[in-house]
């Protein structure tokens, strides 16, 4: 099977890997002239590109798009922009989350949202097509049990 070019350095296929998703032995299925295609396009070209050719190194997208029948299973939020092909977890061999978090900022890329997320990776989100970004910086972390949520990217000390 071809792969499908989303951008210079991203593939269709690099959005829907799921290490659940393969325990499951369900498939996530894209067809090629949806509108998770297009959306999947614009995070790349807007985001995802940009910061790809900053950096000058390669980005692991950890999760891509998730259908409904995924993101239930996983306990995602029923508004998660990752339904829509919109956002992307991911890792930068490297280069800690908050500093790639931080360059996505420098880098004035219009984003939804950006989060440290516990300081082991990075999630992008960008607005619908046709939508102004929302340009959203966060910082989740642990107490305990419980998880915080700061504005602003900020380290995270870990325990």
């Amino acid at each position: 099977m071809q792969r499908f070019l989303l951008s210079p350095n991203f593939y269709l296929d690099e959005f829907c890997r799921s290490q659940t998703a393969k325990r499951l032995g369900r498939p996530i299925v894209v067809e090629q002239d949806s509108e998770i295609i297009q959306n999947l396009k614009q995070l790349c070209a807007t985001v995802l590109q940009p910061l790809r050719d900053e950096l000058g190194v390669s980005i692991t997208i950890t999760s891509g798009y998730r259908p409904k029948w995924l993101n239930d299973h996983i306990g995602g939020s029923q508004t998660s922009h990752h339904l829509f092909g919109l956002a992307a977890d991911l890792v930068v061999p490297g280069i800690p989350p908050l500093q790639v978090a931080q360059t996505i900022e420098r880098l004035n890329l219009p984003f939804q949202q950006v989060i440290n997320e516990y300081g082991s990776w990075t999630h992008v989100a960008v607005p619908p097509i046709g939508e102004e970004p929302q340009r959203q910086a966060l910082t989740f972390s642990h107490n305990g049990e419980r998880r915080c949520v700061k504005a602003g990217l900020h380290d995270v000390v870990q325990a």
